[in-house]
C-alpha cells in the first residue's frame, strides 16, 4: 500500500504513467497550484476489440457412390406360326439317353401321293442328318401351304388308325441317316359345294415336341379341302406302303 502522502511532482508523473498504461493517449489533467494533487479525470473510453478469427474453409468431399443399373437382358422368343403344334411327348422309359429329334437334326422329304374314292394319301419322311442318334415319338404338326406360302385349311386329326390300316404310336430311335415317316389321308373334294379346293404345293412340318418348322415341296400339289387324318411317326418309310 502506498502512503497517503503524495509529492506533487512524483504524484503527477505516477498518475500519468498509470493513465498512460491504461491506454489513454492524451489524458486531460486539471491541476491547481500550491502542490496539491489535482484529480485527473480521463474521459471514459470504450475499447472495442474485434477479434477476427481466421476463416477456415473445410471442404468435405463425400464420395459419390454410383449404383450400377442392371438392365435385364430382354430375351426374345421366336414365335413359330403354324396351324398346329408338335405331337405327343416321348414316354419316360423311352429314349435310352438319346436326345429328342428336333428341326436342326432333320431333313424332310416327300414320299408320294395315292388317291382313290374321293380321298388322297400323302406320305412324308424325316431323315436324321445329324451326327448323333435322336429319338422321336408321336404326331408331327402339319400345315398345308399355297405356292406363295400362305396357310391353307388343314384340319388334320391325329389318329392311330386310318383307311390304310393301324398306325400305333411308337418310340423311334433314329441313328444318323435313318428315317421316320408319317402320312396324311385327306378328302380331295369340297364338301357340300361344287367349288374346287385350293391347291397345296408344300407342307410345313413341326417334329414332335419341337417348335421350329420345316418345309417340304409336294410335287404336283394336292387339294386342300380341310379334312384329313394324320398318322404318328413310324419306323423307316412304313407310313407309305408303296415304298
Amino acid at each position: 500500500m502506498f502512503s497517503p502522502r503524495l509529492f506533487s511532482g512524483s504524484a503527477v508523473v505516477i498518475c500519468c504513467s498509470v493513465i498512460a498504461a491504461c491506454g489513454s493517449s492524451s489524458p486531460t489533467s486539471d491541476q491547481s497550484g500550491g502542490g496539491q494533487v489535482a484529480t485527473v479525470t480521463a474521459p471514459p473510453k470504450t475499447i472495442v476489440e474485434t477479434i477476427t478469427a481466421p476463416t477456415q474453409t473445410q471442404t468435405t468431399t463425400t464420395g459419390t457412390t454410383t449404383t450400377g443399373t442392371t438392365t435385364s437382358g430382354t430375351t426374345t422368343t421366336g414365335t413359330s406360326t403354324t396351324g398346329t403344334t408338335g405331337g405327343s411327348s416321348i414316354p419316360p422309359s423311352a429314349g435310352g439317353g438319346s436326345t429328342e429329334c428336333v428341326a436342326a437334326d432333320l431333313k424332310p422329304s416327300f414320299l408320294g401321293t395315292n388317291g382313290a374314292a374321293g380321298t388322297i394319301a400323302v406320305g412324308f419322311a424325316l431323315t436324321n442328318v445329324s451326327s448323333s442318334t435322336c429319338t422321336t415319338y408321336g404326331w408331327p404338326g402339319v400345315l398345308l401351304l399355297s405356292s406363295t406360302d400362305q396357310a391353307l385349311p388343314t384340319d388334320a386329326v391325329r389318329s392311330s388308325s386310318d383307311l390304310l390300316g393301324a398306325t400305333p404310336a411308337a418310340n423311334i430311335s433314329l441313328a444318323p441317316g435313318q428315317k421316320a415317316s408319317f402320312r396324311i389321308i385327306a378328302s380331295d373334294f369340297a364338301s357340300g359345294s361344287t367349288a374346287s379346293c385350293p391347291s397345296a404345293t408344300a407342307l410345313q412340318i413341326i417334329a414332335p415336341n419341337d417348335t421350329a418348322t420345316l418345309k417340304v415341296t409336294i410335287s404336283g400339289g394336292i387339294p386342300a379341302c380341310g379334312r384329313a387324318t394324320l398318322s404318328p411317326m413310324m419306323v423307316g418309310t412304313t407310313a407309305w406302303p408303296t415304298q
